[in-house]
C-alpha cells in the first residue's frame, strides 16, 4: 500500500522534529520533507507533490494562509491541514477560504493528528460547521445574517439527485469511503460523483465545493454539537 506523503511546515525546529517523530509511528505515513517558512513549503510542495501538508500559520516571510492558497492553486490534489497554537476563528475561516481541509491545535493528541491526516487524505474535511457558515462570506462581506443569499441555486449547477446526496455528505466532511458506505455505493463510484460535482460547480477541491454550496443556500450546516 502506498504511503501518505507528508510535508511538515513550521518555523520551529523542535516542533518539526516532534511532529516528525509522531508520524514515524504510523506505518502508512511518510514524512518526505520539512519546511521552515511559507515560501519554503510552497517550493517543496511544488517539487515533491505530497498528499498532505501540515501547515503552521504564523511563519516568517509568508504565512501559512497564503502558503495554503498558493499550494492549492498549484495542485488541488495536495491537501493542507493547519496545525497551529492559535484557536482563532479569523485564522480558521481564512484557512478554509484558502483551501485547508482541516484545522488542528498543537495540543491535539497523537491519535487525532494521525486520524486527521488519514481522513483528509481520503477526501474528508475536518472543519467545524460554524466555521463553514463564516467561510461562506467573501472577505469583504459583513455579518451574513444581514445579507441575502446568492440567487444561484443547486439546480444552477446541474447536479443530479444522487450528486446532491453526495454533495450533502461532502459538506459534512465525509470521505469517499464514508460516502460510499452511507449511500450503499462503491468507493470508486463515490469518487467519480465527487469529481463530477467539482467539475459542475467549477471548483478545484472539496472544501471549495462545500463553501460554495453553503454560500448558495444549498445546505445549512448542522450545529457543531450535532456533528
Amino acid at each position: 500500500m502506498d504511503k501518505i506523503k507528508v510535508i511538515i511546515a513550521d518555523d520551529h525546529l523542535v516542533v518539526r522534529e516532534g511532529i516528525h517523530r509522531i508520524l514515524d509511528t504510523a506505518s502508512d505515513i511518510e514524512v518526505v520533507a520539512e519546511a521552515f517558512d511559507g515560501l519554503d513549503v510552497v517550493e517543496k510542495a511544488n517539487e515533491l507533490q505530497p498528499h498532505v501538508v501540515l501547515m503552521d500559520i504564523r511563519m516568517p516571510g509568508m504565512d501559512g494562509i497564503e502558503a495554503t492558497r498558493r499550494i492549492k492553486s498549484q495542485s488541488s490534489s495536495t491537501s493542507v491541514i493547519i496545525l497551529t497554537a492559535y484557536d482563532n476563528e479569523s485564522y480558521m475561516v481564512n484557512a478554509i477560504r484558502a483551501g485547508a481541509g482541516g484545522y488542528l491545535l498543537k495540543d491535539t493528541t497523537r491519535d487525532l493528528l494521525i486520524h486527521t491526516i488519514r481522513a483528509v487524505h481520503s477526501g474528508g474535511m475536518l472543519v467545524k460547521s460554524s466555521l463553514l457558515r463564516e467561510a461562506m462570506l467573501s472577505p469583504d462581506h459583513g455579518d451574513h445574517r444581514s445579507k441575502s443569499k446568492s440567487t444561484e441555486t443547486p439546480r444552477s449547477f446541474g447536479l443530479t439527485s444522487r450528486e446532491n446526496e453526495v454533495l450533502a455528505l461532502m459538506i459534512r466532511g465525509k470521505s469517499n469511503k464514508e460516502i460510499g458506505r452511507d449511500l450503499s455505493i462503491a468507493e470508486d463510484t463515490a469518487k467519480k460523483h465527487v469529481q463530477t460535482i467539482m467539475m459542475k460547480m467549477q471548483v478545484s477541491d472539496r472544501t471549495q465545493a462545500a463553501v460554495k454550496a453553503v454560500r448558495t443556500g444549498f445546505f445549512d450546516p448542522l450545529p457543531d454539537e450535532a456533528l
